[in-house]
């Protein structure tokens, strides 16, 4: 049996990016998810556009634009899933408008660059996904200057706690998304923006930076919980599920504090790889 945390993690050894049909129903059947998608393409497609899609999965999106738009772009890397998005475009009313492509979304150029672009390669902070080398290869070779992507902007946010990471005195400090049903940390200074990728232009995939915070409450600090904001269009924002980019708890060092003490949290970290690897800490 594999844990929950398994089931959101895609499969790099291969460099294929592979997720089980069972997570694409998951994330089909997020109604928070598929609804705010749907409404960002509602508000930026346009009836004579040119849409991409990079990593389309069951085709469900790409379907959706051929819908509201003049051509469709479509591209899967992952085999199995290609096939079944070409049995459900192909059973679609929309075939002839969507040009699938079995690609990898970094090296895929299309004879015309696109108006429109979505790309939901997105996890916690971006770190395990890669949606920001993604993002980088469309700026520069799929969307036009003038384009519009979903998302156009993801702020990393984070808060310092303290979390019962002892159960019956065996440690194990790990890190932890909060799924529905898990106990929450007890959240002891402010919600503070740590960095920010703009997708308008081009992002830095290794992220090495600080920032200060404010203890409101006494105690002891043992882990930080990240979260994502997420501007998939000009009016439309995306937050946090269970099947996508749930807010995720980290370990930290402990360290004993006072109401007013003012702290500086450091990360360092690349995307496209996992938490395990990045760097988060009290400086």
């Amino acid at each position: 049996m594999s844990s929950r945390l398994d089931h959101h993690t895609p499969k790099y050894e291969d460099q294929m990016g592979n997720f089980g049909l069972s997570y694409h129903l998951e994330m089909l059947k997020d109604t928070e998810r598929v609804g705010r998608i749907k409404k960002a393409l509602d508000e930026v497609l346009q009836p004579e556009g040119i849409h991409c899609e990079l990593g389309i999965g069951t085709g469900v999106f790409a379907i959706y634009a051929a819908s509201r738009c003049r051509k469709v772009y479509a591209v899967e890397k992952d085999p199995a899933i290609y096939a079944f998005a070409k049995k459900n475009i192909e059973h679609s009313a929309y075939a002839d408008k969507i040009e699938l492509h079995l690609a990898d979304a970094l090296d895929f150029i299309p004879a015309e660059k696109a108006d429109t672009l979505l790309v939901e390669m997105m996890s916690i902070w971006c770190i395990n996904e890669p949606q920001v080398p993604v993002m980088n290869h469309a700026r520069s070779h799929i969307l036009r200057p003038d384009g519009i992507s979903i998302p156009s902007k993801v702020l990393n946010l984070v808060e310092l706690g303290q979390y019962d990471f002892e159960i019956m005195g065996v440690p194990c400090p790990a890190s932890l998304p909060q799924f529905t049903g898990i106990t929450a940390p007890r959240i002891m200074t402010q919600s503070k923006v740590f960095n920010v990728f703009d997708f308008t232009a081009q992002c830095s995939e290794t992220i090495d930076f600080q920032i200060s915070m404010e203890a409101l409450l006494g105690g002891t600090i043992n882990c930080a919980r990240l979260s994502s904001l997420v501007e998939l269009s000009p009016t439309v924002s995306f937050y946090s599920t269970d099947s996508l980019m749930p807010l995720t708890l980290v370990p930290l060092e402990e360290k004993r504090v006072q109401a007013g003490d003012q702290l500086t949290f450091r990360s360092q970290f690349k995307v496209r790889t996992d938490l395990e690897s990045s760097l988060f800490e009290l400086i």
